[in-house]
């Protein structure tokens, strides 16, 4: 499906009344009746950006705002990805069973979606990140799959099942970058003077997305400069880019160690084997960077950013999902390292999801 547009166009030729991704529907190459199909406005991907005076304050910069993807179906901020995956499921007319493997969010946020949609799924993901799923749909048509095996084993086993039961097994980088790219259109669309986007990372996709969409609100004349940059964050011990990035090589699989106890699940990633050289790219074209930060750096930062969390109703949980404290003190790391300026306006991405409440799912099978 391609994008034509001619002549000028402004944010109100683009944008919709409605929130979330819906609201960018014409500049999303998925048939807008399959988006409206998918997306539920009683749970939008996301809404506006929440703004922080005090963090601004703190940081001793000119603004400072919350980006929260993370009010979706499933509550995480996998949603803007599941819902133009899952659309664009509808708009190829695939009529067999979907599956996919992931560490916990992605698979949940993919299976709600097709749990709306009335699509057929097959979630695989480690039975040691079960309590992702919680407060997850049950859904008989909607298999949950754990998998009590080493996470470098997952998406072997997950291809393999797929494959002997006929399963159309989805995890395309293209579209998986795609529904990231609305959270670019959020930003500059309410915020355009945006120079500073802070978000932790594992396998990248969110940067490549982040960048898919700057690049695309540029061809449409939208974004006008090339005034920003990223400050991505990784977990000591599940850190490839940070690591590797600085020795400005290739990766190979003998790079990849992850942790055996990791401080998040969630950010265990194999996607650096196919994704480093497109990260590498976006990282030195837009002067960013991406750097480690230790989990006593994350202890010893995080309750005063819960509480402003808190105060601006931004629900999170330390306990649930650790990314976004990760990347404030990854944040807290890069102002005393003098990469923060006073002129910067920041956009910091909530990564994870929102806390999680309910009860656990039922996992129909155990490999």
């Amino acid at each position: 499906m391609e994008l034509k547009f001619e002549g000028k166009i402004s944010w109100g030729d683009i944008a919709s009344e409605t929130n979330g991704v819906l609201r960018y529907a014409d500049i999303i190459p998925v048939a807008r009746e399959k988006l409206e199909k998918t997306c539920d406005q009683n749970h939008p991907e996301f809404i506006f950006p929440v703004e922080s005076k005090n963090i601004a304050k703190l940081l001793g910069v000119e603004s400072f705002y919350f980006i929260v993807p993370i009010f979706g179906l499933s509550g995480t901020f996998k949603d803007t990805e599941a819902a133009v995956m899952i659309a664009k499921c509808l708009d190829w007319g695939i009529d067999k069973d979907l599956s996919w493997h992931s560490t916990g969010n992605t698979a949940r946020a993919y299976r709600e979606y097709a749990i709306k949609t009335k699509m057929k799924s097959h979630s695989y993901f480690p039975l040691s990140c079960s309590s992702k799923l919680r407060g997850a749909t049950n859904d008989e048509q909607n298999e949950l799959i754990a998998i009590d095996k080493p996470f470098q084993q997952i998406s072997f086993l997950a291809k393999t099942e797929a494959k002997q039961n006929n399963f159309l097994h989805i995890a395309p980088l293209a579209w998986k970058i795609e529904g990231k790219a609305t959270i670019a259109y959020t930003i500059y669309e309410n915020l355009p003077q945006t120079n500073v986007i802070i978000q932790t990372i594992a396998g990248g996709y969110g940067l490549l997305g982040l960048e898919l969409g700057i690049q695309r609100l540029k061809i449409l004349g939208l974004k006008n400069d090339d005034k920003y940059r990223y400050e991505a964050f990784q977990i000591e011990g599940a850190d490839t880019f940070a690591k590797l990035l600085p020795l400005n090589r290739d990766i190979f699989e003998t790079d990849l160690v992850l942790p055996v106890n990791p401080f998040e699940p969630t950010l265990q990633s194999t996607n650096p084997l196919s994704t480093y050289n497109l990260v590498r790219k976006v990282i030195v074209e837009t002067g960013s960077s991406v750097s480690s930060v230790t989990k006593s750096d994350v202890l010893n930062s995080f309750e005063f950013f819960n509480e402003e969390c808190k105060a601006l109703n931004i629900d999170i949980s330390f306990d649930d999902e650790k990314s976004p404290y990760i990347s404030w003190a990854g944040l807290l790391n890069a102002k005393k390292e003098g990469r923060i300026k006073n002129s910067d306006k920041i956009a910091f991405i909530i990564t994870g999801s929102r806390r999680r409440v309910g009860d656990m799912p039922i996992v129909n099978k155990i490999i």
